[in-house]
C-alpha cells in the first residue's frame, strides 16, 4: 500500500500543479467535515512548497533573518546546505517552519518550503492561520508553488468509515471516488480512499481521472478508526 501511494507522489512530484484562485481554504474545508460531529482536529499540517533560483534565494534567507528572529539549524553536507528558521505563532496556537535546501550540483534549484502546523482547531485558531498563510504566500511564494494540507481525527461508534465518505461525498462535492484495501497480514492500515473535489484547483490525474484528497483508515484500540486526511496528497506517514 504505501508503496502505491509512494509512487503517486512521485507522479504528483514530476507532473507537477498548475494553481490559480481556488474557491476555499484547503485547511479550512477539511476541518470544516467534522463540524456537528462527534469529531476533533487532533493534529493538523500545511506545506507549502516551490523552488527557488539561485538568484533569489540569497535575498530569500536574508529576508528569512528578518522576519524571524532566530536561526534554529544550519546544516552543511556533501550534496546540500540546509537552513532552518522557527516560529511560534500567537499564543502557541500552531507553529511555523521554514526550510531551505540549497543543493551543491549547480544543475539543481534550491527548494524552499514551510510547514505550518497545530495540535488542535476552532475558530479563533482559523481566523489566525488565515491571515498567517496569506501572509505567507504574499511575502514568499509565486503562484508556481505547491500547497499540502492534512488532518488526523477520531472515527468511534456509529461513525463508521462508509458513514464519513459519504459525508464527505457530500460536503465537498467529492467524485472518482476509488478505494483500496491493505492485504498485509497484521497490519493496522484498513484502507486508503482517493477521490476529487472541484473545490480545489490543484490536482493530479491518473488514468486521466483528476484526484486531489486522500483519506488513509487506521485501525486502533477499542474498535475505534484514526483518520489521516489529506490534499491533494499525504505525504506525511499515517
Amino acid at each position: 500500500m504505501k508503496k502505491i501511494v509512494l509512487m503517486v507522489i512521485i507522479l504528483l512530484l514530476t507532473t507537477g500543479a498548475a494553481v490559480s484562485k481556488k474557491q476555499q481554504d484547503e485547511m479550512t474545508a477539511l476541518a470544516s467535515t467534522l463540524v456537528g460531529s462527534d469529531m476533533e482536529v487532533e493534529d493538523w499540517e500545511v506545506i507549502i512548497k516551490e523552488q527557488v533560483s539561485k538568484d533569489k534565494v540569497k535575498l530569500l534567507i536574508e529576508k528569512l533573518k528578518t522576519k524571524n528572529s532566530q536561526l534554529v539549524t544550519s546544516e552543511d553536507d556533501e550534496n546540500s546546505i540546509k537552513y532552518s528558521f522557527g516560529n511560534i505563532y500567537k499564543n502557541n496556537q500552531f507553529s511555523e517552519t521554514y526550510n531551505v535546501v540549497i543543493p551543491k550540483n549547480t544543475k539543481h534549484q534550491a527548494q524552499f518550503t514551510v510547514v505550518i502546523k497545530g495540535s488542535s482547531w476552532n475558530k479563533s485558531i482559523e481566523k489566525e492561520y488565515l491571515k498567517q498563510v496569506k501572509s505567507i504566500k504574499n511575502d514568499f511564494f509565486t503562484d508556481n508553488s505547491t500547497k499540502f494540507a492534512c488532518l488526523t481525527t477520531t472515527l468511534s461508534g456509529k461513525l463508521g468509515s462508509v458513514y464519513f465518505i459519504k459525508r464527505m461525498k457530500k460536503s465537498l462535492n467529492l467524485q472518482n471516488i476509488d478505494e483500496q484495501s491493505d492485504t498485509v497480514e497484521n497490519s493496522m492500515l484498513n484502507k486508503v480512499v482517493y477521490g476529487y473535489t472541484p473545490l480545489w484547483d490543484q490536482k493530479i490525474t491518473i488514468m486521466d481521472k483528476p484526484m486531489n484528497l486522500q483519506l488513509a483508515f487506521k485501525d486502533i484500540e477499542n474498535g475505534k478508526t484514526k483518520l489521516t486526511i489529506g490534499t491533494p496528497i499525504l505525504i506525511t506517514e499515517y
